[in-house]
């Protein structure tokens, strides 16, 4: 099977390539694994990830989207790790004094859209991924990070999410369009809270991020 393991940044990715990074082009894994594996750093943020995403998805039998996140919810602690089962534009629509109004919500969207329904969802966790042993969770992209209590409190109330990320909206946008099966796991890095990084534990993260990942790569069927 053909995998490419897609991360917003280098440094959440552990796998071993041998050679620099160069941030929109995948490249080999060198590691001894069951399957031929390519890593793709897309910069930060939902634009890169869904330009990168979009050029090289096709080439691949499974995209694997990973990283860390912010946990808006106690029982999803520092150094765990989830798999997004649904996701959504969190900041992608209308402020209407002072109510956050989604494009699905203001009917902007064109038809047939694969955000007709602000709410995307992997179809392909129960149907192909039945070995998952981790939470299922709702994720929230945001084009900015939140680091304030006005503004957790509002994305709170409005989307009840249980993480949030800058980038994982994107992979379910492309790979539902495309069609190409995905899956998107999270390493929990933080407490979504008033901005205080001396509390994040990012190592932690990343280092239990890389277990679970590679237990998955070794489940899959050749």
């Amino acid at each position: 099977m053909r995998i490419l393991v897609v991360s917003a940044t280098a440094l959440e990715n552990r796998f071993d390539i041998r050679s620099e990074i160069k941030v929109g082009t995948p490249i080999k894994v060198k590691e001894v694994l069951n399957h031929d594996i390519d890593i793709l750093v897309t910069g930060i943020g939902a634009v890169p990830t869904a330009f990168a995403l979009t050029r090289y998805a096709q080439n691949y039998d499974l995209i694997i989207n990973i990283g860390i996140a912010g946990s808006y919810k106690a029982k999803y602690s520092i150094g765990s790790v989830v798999c997004v089962k649904e996701d959504t534009f969190g900041d992608y629509g209308v402020d209407d004094r002072g109510t956050f109004r989604s494009l699905a919500e203001m009917k902007f969207l064109a038809k047939n859209s694969q955000l007709q329904e602000e709410i995307l969802v992997n179809p392909w966790i129960n149907l192909d991924f039945p070995i998952l042993k981790l939470p299922l969770v709702k994720g929230l992209t945001l084009s900015t990070a939140s680091g304030s209590r006005d503004v957790i409190d509002k994305i709170s109330q409005r989307w009840n999410a249980d993480i949030e990320t800058m980038e994982s909206a994107s992979a379910f946008y492309v790979c539902k369009l495309l069609g190409i099966r995905f899956i998107s796991y999270r390493a929990i890095s933080n407490l979504v809270e008033p901005r205080d990084k001396s509390k994040w534990e990012i190592e932690k993260a990343i280092t239990n991020l890389d277990i679970e990942v590679r237990n998955f790569i070794k489940m899959l069927p050749l």
